[in-house]
C-alpha cells in the first residue's frame, strides 16, 4: 500500500507541477522593483540626497539679490527748514537696491561641498542596499509561498493516505482482524491530518497576502508559483574559504560602507564648525535708486559700488566652539558604530557561510531521510499486512515520511536563501543571482 501511496504522492506532485504556468523568482522580483513602497521610497530619498551637491555648490556661485520698496508720506512741519516754510506734504517716496556678492573665501563653504559629495556617495550607497534588500526581501516571501504549497500539497496527500488506512482499519475490523481501538487509532489521525490540511491552507494564504505586499496586488497565479526541481545543484561557497568572504565583507558590506560615509561626515562636520572661527572674504557690487520728495520736492538719487568685504568673527557666545566640540563627540560616536557594524559584518558572513556549508550536508541528509522513511514505511505495512504490524504502526511511519518530505521540501529553499544571505552579507548579491536560481526552477 505504502509503494502504491508513494507512487500516488509522486504524480501528484508532478501532475500539479506541470500545469503551472507561472511568473519565476525574476518575474516576482521585476514586478516589485516596480511596484514595492520600500524600494519606491529608496529612490526618492535618493533623488533627494543627490540635490546635496548643486545646493553646496551654490554657495560658491554669485549671489544676486533685487529689493525694492514704495511708501506713500505724509509730512507736517513748523517753522523753517534751510529758509523753507513749514507745510503739510504728501508724497510718495520708492526705489530699489541689486547686490551681487561673491565668495572668495569661506572655508566653510569648501567643507560643505566635500560633505555633499559624500553625502551623494553614500546616497548611491544607499539605494544600492535597498536593491540588495528587495532581492532578499523578495526571494524569502517567494520561497515562503513554495513552501506553503509544498506544505499543502503533503497535508493533502498525507490527509487521502491515512483515509485510506482508516477506511481499511474499519473494514479489517469489521471481519475481526483487529480490535476497535486500531480504529479508532486511524479516525484520530485522519481528524488531525483534516487539522493539519486547514491550517496548511492558511499558511498558504498568508505567505501569498505577504508576498502581495511587495509586488502591489496579490498576482492570479500565484497559487501556481514553480517549484523546486530535484536536481538542484548544491555548491559549496566560492571561493571555499571563509576568511576571503569575510575579507570580502569588510570591502564591500553595503551597511559598512554606509557607516563610513557616515563617519567621513561626521569628521568633516567637525571641520566645519572649526571654519566659522576662520574670517570670510567676499566681493560685494551694490546699485541702488530711490526717488522721493519733502519740502524741498522730489529728489533722484543713484547709488553704485564695487569692493571687497572682510569678516572676521570675533566672538559669537562661545556658539562655535560648543558646536565644535558637539561634532566631535559625535565622531566618536560614529567610529564606534563602525566598529560594531564591523564586528556584526564578520559575524553575519561567517555565519551565512557555515550555514551555506551545513546546508549542502542539510539537503543531502533529508534526502536519504526520505528514502528511508519510504523503505520503512514499505517494511511496516508489509508487516501489518502479515499481523505482525498495527494500523497505529503504520500510520506513524506515514507521518514520517510526509515530514520528511516537507523537511527535505523547506531544506532546499533554506540552502538558496543562504547562499543569497551570504552575498548580501559581502555586498555582491545582484539580480543574477536570481536568474541562477530560476534556472533551478522547473
Amino acid at each position: 500500500m505504502v509503494t502504491r501511496f508513494v507512487a500516488f504522492s509522486t504524480l501528484f506532485l508532478c501532475l500539479s507541477a506541470s500545469h503551472i504556468q507561472a511568473n519565476g523568482l525574476i518575474d516576482i522580483y521585476t514586478i516589485a522593483k516596480s511596484q514595492d513602497t520600500d524600494i519606491r521610497q529608496a529612490e526618492a530619498n535618493y533623488n533627494a540626497s543627490i540635490q546635496a551637491r548643486p545646493i553646496a555648490r551654490a554657495a560658491l556661485l554669485p549671489q544676486i539679490n533685487l529689493s525694492a520698496e514704495t511708501s506713500d508720506n505724509e509730512l507736517e512741519t513748523e517753522g523753517q527748514t534751510f529758509g523753507v516754510a513749514g507745510a503739510d506734504v504728501n508724497f510718495n517716496s520708492h526705489g530699489y537696491s541689486l547686490r551681487l556678492t561673491q565668495s572668495l573665501y569661506n572655508h566653510e563653504f569648501y567643507v560643505q561641498l566635500r560633505q555633499a559629495k559624500n553625502t551623494v556617495a553614500k546616497a548611491q550607497v544607499e539605494l544600492d542596499n535597498s536593491k540588495q534588500e528587495l532581492i532578499l526581501r523578495v526571494t524569502e516571501l517567494y520561497f515562503n509561498v513554495l513552501a506553503a504549497q509544498d506544505d499543502l500539497r503533503f497535508a493533502t496527500a498525507e490527509k487521502d493516505a491515512i483515509n485510506r488506512q482508516r477506511e481499511q482499519a474499519e473494514n479489517r475490523f469489521e471481519v475481526g482482524l483487529i480490535p476497535i481501538t486500531d480504529v479508532k487509532e486511524a479516525q484520530s489521525s485522519f481528524d488531525r491530518s483534516v487539522a493539519r490540511e486547514i491550517d496548511a491552507q492558511i499558511a498558504l494564504e498568508l505567505a501569498a497576502d505577504a508576498l502581495a505586499v511587495v509586488t502591489g496586488e496579490r498576482l492570479e497565479n500565484l497559487a501556481s508559483l514553480k517549484t523546486l526541481s530535484t536536481n538542484m545543484q548544491l555548491l559549496r561557497p566560492d571561493p571555499d574559504s571563509v576568511a576571503d568572504w569575510i575579507n570580502t565583507a569588510l570591502n564591500q558590506n553595503l551597511a559598512l560602507l554606509i557607516n563610513e560615509y557616515d563617519t567621513k561626515i561626521a569628521q568633516q562636520e567637525i571641520k566645519r564648525n572649526q571654519s566659522q572661527h576662520l574670517p570670510t572674504l567676499d566681493i560685494v557690487a551694490a546699485y541702488n535708486d530711490s526717488d522721493s520728495g519733502g519740502l524741498t520736492g522730489s529728489r533722484k538719487t543713484e547709488d553704485s559700488r564695487i569692493g571687497l568685504e572682510l569678516n572676521f568673527p570675533i566672538f559669537q557666545g562661545g556658539r562655535t566652539y560648543y558646536q565644535t566640540k558637539e561634532s566631535q563627540y559625535l565622531y566618536q560616536a560614529a567610529l564606534q558604530a563602525n566598529e560594531k557594524i564591523r564586528r556584526e559584518t564578520t559575524r553575519d558572513t561567517r555565519d551565512a557561510y557555515h550555514n551555506v556549508v551545513a546546508g549542502v550536508s542539510r539537503v543531502n541528509a533529508f534526502n536519504k531521510a526520505v528514502e528511508s522513511a519510504e523503505v520503512a514505511a514499505e517494511a511496516t505495512e508489509a508487516g501489518f499486512e502479515v499481523g505482525t504490524r498495527t494500523s497505529v504502526d503504520v500510520l506513524l511511519a506515514l507521518r514520517t515520511v510526509f515530514e520528511a518530505q516537507r523537511d527535505y521540501s523547506r531544506s532546499r529553499y533554506d540552502y538558496l536563501l543562504d547562499t543569497l544571505r551570504l552575498k548580501r552579507s559581502a555586498g555582491t548579491l545582484s539580480a543574477d543571482d536570481l536568474l541562477q536560481i530560476d534556472g533551478w526552477l522547473e
